[in-house]
């Protein structure tokens, strides 16, 4: 029995070509096929769907026409996006060269549980990506006994990726000595490595090396994990040192010094008071985070009430930004914070008026009139208030959203696709998984894994 002309090109090439080849033979065998064949291109076998192999191919175009055809069935469920979503990850992580592949690890690390067989994958590889790969696998999985091997195979290699990824294994007292050889290297990229091993397991030995990186790395970041790192050692010499380096730091050093100060061990050693000299003498964003770390950390009431005035302070008066911020970091369960956040809510200031009414829309008193406030600031053109509606699923707010997956910039596109995310639209995310930007269709990956990871 021949098959029928329309019948040929309904099932594609691949089938057309069996079926000539005689395979379909006799009336039953054919029917068979023909069922095998229908049931897997409409997903109900166990062959995977058309647009998951659309993603693992690279197929774009076919990946979009995939994506309409199960949207137009009431296929294209969270379920189905996520396969899309890790299918088209996956294939950049495998098939990304050079510095695209770089970018492409890079990006995955947003959502490095589910991606991480394919980074173990990639990291089996000897090229730059693959030492890529492995430091993501390492940052991700943090061994705190160190890992000597590594050490051993790359810690002479002359590719600053795999010397990177010597340092990152680098952990704890036993590899010390090695690893503080790291935070000197010309490439910033394995003092970074390095100075993430000794963040992740505290070492005595590390103070005074981590010291000196905090005062003279030129990379900022480098400082600041640096001076980060300095938290997990008690000690009042360090507490002493790090309020010198505050004094001359930009705010995103002093912020990190903050954050040290915080960290336990030299909490312990009596850090605790320069919190509260922070927070109650200073303004800025440092003072902000002194004051909710103080509020995290428990301890005397009044040290608690020092942080509680620093961000009732912050919340009142001061930059746009540090407003917003101590908005974001004040707990609003407190009733002082929960009444001067009502009354901010009224502020000229937009961000800051957003900022709090965001905040107010998750407290049963205070949502219904919340919303609506954040309605009219949306319909008034705050940006803000249109992406906190449509993260909440308002319906007016999700269509204008949605519109802006069609921007001609790369960050609108995702900003959009977050906010459809949040608001539990899948379906009207998935369109950037077959974006013609690489770095679109990654970040937009990964957003959906992680929106669904368990």
């Amino acid at each position: 029995m021949k098959t029928p002309a329309n019948t040929k090109r309904w099932l594609g090439p691949g089938a057309a070509a069996l079926a000539g080849a005689g395979l379909f033979a006799g009336r039953a065998g054919w029917l068979f096929g023909w069922a095998a064949l229908v049931a897997g291109s409409l997903g109900l076998g166990c062959a995977a769907p058309w647009s998951v192999k659309a993603a693992r191919s690279g197929d774009l175009v076919g990946l979009k026409a995939a994506m309409g055809d199960d949207k137009a069935r009431g296929k294209l469920d969270p379920k189905r996006v996520t396969e899309v979503a890790r299918a088209v990850a996956e294939r950049e992580i495998a098939t990304s060269t050079g510095p695209e592949a770089l970018a492409r690890i890079d990006e995955a690390r947003a959502c490095f549980r589910s991606l991480a067989n394919s980074l173990e994958d990639r990291a089996r590889r000897a090229d730059d990506a693959g030492a890529g790969a492995m430091l993501a696998l390492l940052d991700g999985r943090p061994d705190r006994s160190g890992d000597e091997s590594l050490l051993r195979k790359h810690g002479t290699s002359t590719n600053p990726l795999w010397r990177a990824v010597a340092a990152r294994a680098a952990v704890g007292a036993k590899l010390g000595d090695a690893r503080r050889k790291f935070y000197l290297d010309p490439d910033e990229r394995v003092r970074l490595a390095a100075l993430r091993a000794a963040l992740e397991s505290p070492d005595r030995a590390d103070a005074a090396a981590l010291l000196e990186v905090a005062r003279l790395d030129p990379n900022p970041v480098a400082q600041a994990i640096a001076a980060r790192a300095t938290g997990g050692v008690e000690s009042a010499d360090v507490v002493l040192a790090l309020r010198d380096r505050y004094a001359t730091a930009d705010e995103g050093l002093r912020q990190s010094i903050v954050e040290a100060w915080a960290r336990p061990p030299l909490a312990k050693a009596g850090s605790r008071r320069e919190l509260i000299e922070v927070a109650e003498n200073q303004r800025g964003a440092y003072a902000v985070e002194a004051g909710a770390l103080l509020l995290q950390m428990g301890g005397d009431a009044e040290a608690r009430a020092i942080g509680q005035r620093a961000l009732l302070r912050a919340i009142g008066d001061g930059l746009s930004r540090d407003r917003v911020l101590a908005i974001g970091r004040a707990p609003i369960a407190d009733r002082d914070i929960f009444q001067a956040l009502r009354k901010v809510a009224r502020d000229p200031d937009v961000p800051v008026k957003v900022a709090a009414l965001r905040r107010l829309a998750d407290v049963a008193e205070t949502r219904t009139e919340a919303w609506g406030e954040l309605r009219k600031l949306a319909d008034g053109g705050a940006r803000d208030a249109l992406f906190a509606l449509a993260r909440a699923g308002d319906p007016v707010a999700v269509e204008r959203v949605s519109k802006e997956m069609s921007s001609a910039d790369p960050q609108a596109r995702l900003s959009a696709m977050n906010a459809l995310i949040a608001a539990g639209r899948f379906a009207m995310a998935a369109d950037l998984l077959a974006d013609a930007n690489a770095g679109v269709r990654m970040r937009a990956s990964c957003a959906v894994l992680s929106a669904r990871a368990p």
